[in-house]
Formats: structure tokens, sequence, C-alpha cells
């Protein structure tokens, strides 16, 4: 069995594979930067089967935007939650993966408020 720091380094390392992680510079040659916060990992499922044989472990993980116009309240960062599923084999190397699954964001906020300003519009 894996100790909770293993795991945690697998999750760590899969999550740097995906993601563009640190100092950005976008297309327009703005600077931006992403950061990573951990969640939640679970505890490693035992699964067994004729074609598969380790642990699943789901986490979940926020995605954090800042870049230079970011300014409290009126345009805090971007940030995004994800849950992704793997399954390990007995050496800790992931043998399959989930697509990654958007759980909730900042921006679901930012269209809840723009499709209620344009509803006010078309009521008046």
């Amino acid at each position: 069995m894996f100790s909770d720091e293993e795991i945690e380094k697998i999750v760590k390392t899969k999550i740097d594979q995906d993601e563009t992680l640190g100092d950005q510079v976008g297309g327009s040659g703005h600077l931006g930067n992403v950061s990573l916060v951990i969640n939640e990992i679970s505890k490693p499922k035992e699964i067994k089967t004729e074609k598969l044989n380790g642990w699943e472990i789901t986490f979940k993980y926020t995605l954090t935007v800042v870049t230079e116009f970011t300014i409290y309240p009126d345009n805090p960062p971007d940030q995004s939650t994800y849950k992704k599923t793997i399954i390990i084999d007995k050496n800790g190397a992931i043998t399959q993966e989930s697509k990654k699954e958007y759980i909730e964001g900042s921006i679901d906020a930012k269209i809840t408020d723009w499709l209620s300003q344009i509803n006010d519009v078309n009521n008046k």
C-alpha cells in the first residue's frame, strides 16, 4: 500500500503534467500566474478484475488564475475546480485515468450575473 505522501506526490505529478502552472505570458503580452490547490484526495480503493489490478484514486483540485488586471473586489482571480480519477499499479504508475471533470468556478457566478443583467434589460 502507499503512504499519504506517496499518493499526494503521484497526484501532484499528474496535475503538473496535465496543467500549465506558474508564471505565464498571454498572446497579448499580459502577465499571469496559475496556481494550484489540491482540495481532496480519496483513500486508494483497491480494484481487482480480470483486466485490471490496482488502486483507484479520485482527487479534486482548484486552479487560480491571477493576472495583472486582478483587482479586489471588482475583478477577483478566476478559479476553477476539477475532479479526476486515476488508477495506479503496484509501482505507482498510472494505468488508467478519467477525463478531468469541471466541478465549479468563478466563471459560473459571472455568467449568472451577465444573464441576470440581460434579463433585466429585456424586461424593461
